[in-house]
């Protein structure tokens, strides 16, 4: 698995405007405490595992859409199996730098939210990823109807959530993260999901099951 390194990563945090390199997530993938360093790069390994499990199953080179997609820190892990990645953000300051710095413009193409439907044929995906960002948007519904437009019969729905139980509150606090912002969790998240016409293929309760529980990593299939 690639991912940008820790050099792209603190270049962005001092480019970027603080609100957003938070919601980006840098000053976790960063943190001086290793263990909040560790869990914030957990969830990043076994979504992108799970990427690459069901990409050599595909056994042919992808259409992704990154959703959320932020720094595009996923975009080096994805081209081991995408011949096309959109990455797709309200933002996209962070991931046109590291496009340009990686030479990734031929293969990463960078989509606003607000365009999508425009720049992205329906039934042409096949896959999306979303990673930590439904909890942050105000109609899940009405995007992951919009997912499923847009992947093909096979295609496939991965995503990250975050469980807000007790854990995760006292992980966002020891990393520095005040407030609460979130509109929903993966509890909430995952009725709509399969309401919209997806069937759960696997589901990893991120580092533990139970109460031990920070992230929710799912496998959406579409129906």
């Amino acid at each position: 698995m690639k991912f940008i390194d820790d050099q792209l990563l603190n270049t962005l945090a001092s480019r970027l405007d603080p609100e957003d390199r938070d919601e980006m997530a840098i000053p976790s993938y960063l943190h001086r405490n290793p263990l909040l360093r560790w869990m914030a790069r957990r969830r990043l390994h076994v979504l992108a595992g799970w990427y690459q499990r069901l990409a050599v199953a595909k056994s042919r080179r992808l259409r992704v859409m990154d959703f959320g997609c932020g720094t595009g820190i996923l975009f080096p892990t994805l081209l081991e199996h995408a011949e096309k990645i959109f990455g797709v953000d309200i933002v996209l300051d962070a991931a046109a730098y590291v496009v340009e710095q990686l030479g990734l413009s031929d293969s990463v193409a960078l989509v606003s939210a607000v365009d999508v439907e425009k720049r992205i044929e329906s039934e042409s995906l096949d896959m999306v990823i979303a990673g930590e960002v439904l909890e942050h948007v105000d109609d899940v519904a009405q995007t992951s109807n919009l997912f499923r437009r847009l992947l093909r019969a096979d295609g496939s729905l991965l995503v990250s959530l975050p469980t807000e139980n007790a854990l995760y509150r006292c992980g966002r606090r020891l990393a520095g993260f005040h407030g609460h912002y979130h509109h929903s969790n993966a509890a909430t998240i995952h009725p709509i999901i399969l309401d919209s016409g997806f069937s759960l293929e696997h589901i990893a309760r991120v580092p533990l099951p139970g109460p031990f529980a920070i992230y929710w990593v799912a496998i959406y299939r579409k129906v």
